[in-house]
């Protein structure tokens, strides 16, 4: 499995790995290991969709099924570290980091969220990988490869 991590300015910036490697990624940040745990004792996709808090409003994750689709809009976060799981499925996800893009929609502080245009590198994820994208990254999640096809999805929520 490919590992990309980048280092700038001291900001660890988009990870992506095998879910089998978790363990090597819990130093980054105090509750990832809370995460990591919590996904291994856990079977994600037999659990029902919504919202589920793992500390309250700091570490918390929204289960989600949907199609995946040809286009979807490029987001970044300001408040939150996203760790997107796949349970069930794949897709594929778009990555750029934020300084390559343009504000489509200006930052909605209470819904977290910013849309954005840019041009994206994709990404395949499955039920076997994990992705971390830190606020320095735009993220255009649930695309399809090749065609629709049914996905659900744990997005945790991690306050940065």
């Amino acid at each position: 499995m490919c590992v990309k991590l980048k280092v700038r300015y001291g900001v660890f910036i988009m990870i992506i790995d095998s879910l089998a490697n978790a363990e090597k990624y819990v130093s980054l940040h105090k509750d990832f290991k809370l995460v990591f745990e919590f996904l291994k004792e856990n079977d994600i996709s037999t659990m029902p969709c919504g919202r589920h808090e793992l500390r309250g409003d700091e570490v918390f994750f929204n289960l989600q099924e949907y199609e995946t689709k040809s286009e979807q809009k490029l987001e970044a976060h300001k408040k939150y570290i996203d760790i997107q799981v796949v349970a069930v499925g794949e897709e594929l996800m778009g990555y750029t980091n934020i300084e390559n893009t343009t504000v489509a929609e200006e930052y909605d502080e209470d819904r977290d969220v910013m849309f954005l245009n840019g041009e994206v590198s994709k990404l395949k994820a499955d039920n076997k990988t994990f992705l971390i994208f830190y606020p320095e990254d735009a993220h255009m999640p649930a695309l399809s490869i090749n065609e629709q096809k049914w996905v659900k999805k744990a997005i945790f929520k991690i306050q940065k």
